[in-house]
């Protein structure tokens, strides 16, 4: 069986890329998913708030009375949060041969994309951005969140000349005028959808704390549906992510359009070795079908190749199908 596919532009020898995570963040690891079977792997991502964290201390003392000592110690402070994720990269570029993608999760488009710079300087295939706006402002609309995205967009795609997607929720007004636009900013690559961080309440101690931070199956559904819209109507690749748990799950998202999957949550659980498990299945699934390749079925079952595109797009129950038991 072919499983070989492009996302991004880089050639992927099977369509299944280790998300970011705990587990993408020391090489002994990631030789571990190489050598399981994956595509390629995202590293652990770097935060916006780490950087400007470790830079505090120092901002908090008057440039004036320290001079050039002040923008030393700041310079230091910012470029040495950086550097471990940079050896991160150079060492697993050293180590394996499968496309590795550096990860940013951050909430503007301030501050931080000379980094990126950095990290295509030293050998990154490709930069997922992780892009999260909490809209915690009632003076603030949508369209003041959305040019953030875009504005970021573009100055990415200005300064770096690796391929750059973005992880996205999936909490927009329109989802296809956010994926529309970003393909149009120059985006290569859309990864649907963040898992974002679980919010929960400890009623004992009375106080907030996080809740299950992994996925189930059953979260597929929604990545499915607006992977089968955007298959076709945008330039930008797409990636699915979340919910995306075994072999049947990765191949409804191929059928639906994706070009790779991310895997998370199932690795947790299953281990590393559970890659090679899903991509197994996947080439069991073809051969059943006679597919010797995944071009052949790729976005087989997308609203664009539906006869009931329609059917994609309704939420809510029609009474003729409300029979499940």
């Amino acid at each position: 069986m072919k499983l070989d596919t492009k996302f991004l532009g880089l050639d992927l020898k099977n369509p299944l890329i280790v998300a970011s995570s705990d587990l993408s963040k020391n090489v002994d690891n990631i030789k571990k998913m190489e050598k399981a079977g994956a595509g390629a792997v995202v590293l652990k991502s770097i935060f916006q708030e780490q950087l400007e964290m470790e830079s505090a201390s120092v901002n908090s003392v008057s440039p004036d009375f320290m001079g050039e000592m002040y923008d030393y110690v700041k310079n230091y402070s910012e470029n040495n949060g950086l550097r471990e994720y940079l050896d991160l990269i150079k060492s697993a570029k050293d180590a394996v041969s499968i496309p590795i993608i550096a990860s940013v999760n951050c909430n503007s488009a301030e501050g931080w994309v000379d980094y990126a710079k950095k990290m295509e300087d030293v050998g990154a295939d490709a930069l997922e951005v992780n892009v999260a706006i909490l809209p915690d402002s009632k003076f603030t609309d949508s369209a003041e969140i959305e040019n953030e995205y875009f504005k970021l967009a573009e100055r990415l795609k200005k300064e770096l000349n690796i391929p750059v997607a973005f992880k996205i929720g999936p909490f927009f007004t329109s989802v296809l005028k956010m994926a529309t636009m970003l393909s149009a900013k120059g985006v290569d690559g859309l990864v649907l959808f963040n898992r974002f961080y679980q919010f929960d309440i400890d009623i004992e101690k009375m106080n907030i704390k996080a809740g299950n931070p992994l996925s189930s199956s059953m979260e597929i559904s929604n990545t499915l549906r607006w992977v089968a819209i955007l298959y076709g109507k945008i330039d930008a690749d797409l990636a699915a992510t979340t919910g995306v748990h075994n072999a049947d799950g990765a191949i409804k998202q191929l059928l639906a359009g994706a070009k790779a999957v991310e895997l998370c949550s199932t690795l947790y659980k299953n281990g590393i070795e559970h890659i090679g498990v899903i991509r197994e299945g996947i080439e069991k699934w073809m051969r059943e079908k006679g597919f010797s390749s995944i071009d052949e079925f790729r976005g087989k079952v997308s609203q664009e190749n539906s006869e009931y595109p329609g059917e994609y797009e309704r939420l809510q129950y029609m009474k003729a199908l409300t029979s499940w038991k």
